[in-house]
């Protein structure tokens, strides 16, 4: 049987944090190893544990989710980073896949896309969530 792939969340809210674990428990492949609830918890759980991915709000307490996506791509560059956030407006994407992500889900998808996303970024793919795939390519053609 193959190494399951391992899994940080980094999320300030409980609840949230228990959605996403009940919702990979259902993969035999993913384990979560891990959980944090702001992003000084998270650096320390990312160095120590090293997963192949991590669950990133952009929401936290104590440290934009951004910058704690430029680091982990610093720290970290083979792990992969799926901001799992509320916000689905096109510059909170771009802004987070040039930040390092290579995956974005918004929050009220999780249920059904989780899986299917996470495989994808694990498999070396982007991936994104939602009807704003159009509407972020574009914005980032006009990027510098």
């Amino acid at each position: 049987m193959a190494r399951k792939k391992t899994i940080l969340i980094v999320d300030d809210h409980p609840f949230v944090r228990e959605g996403l674990k009940s919702i990979i428990k259902s993969s035999d492949a993913l384990e979560v190893i891990g959980e944090a609830e702001n992003a000084r918890s998270a650096r320390k759980l990312i160095k120590a544990l090293k997963p192949d991915l991590v669950l990133l709000d952009l929401g936290l307490p104590d440290e934009s989710g951004f910058e704690l996506a430029r680091e982990i791509r610093t720290m970290l560059p083979k792990t992969r980073i799926m901001i799992v956030s509320m916000h689905s407006k096109v510059d909170y994407i771009v802004k987070a896949f040039k930040a390092g992500a290579t995956g974005y889900m918004v929050k009220e998808s999780a249920t059904e896309r989780l899986l299917p996303g996470i495989e994808r970024v694990l498999n070396g793919e982007y991936f994104m969530d939602g009807t704003a795939s159009h509407a972020v390519v574009k914005k980032l053609m006009q990027a510098p």
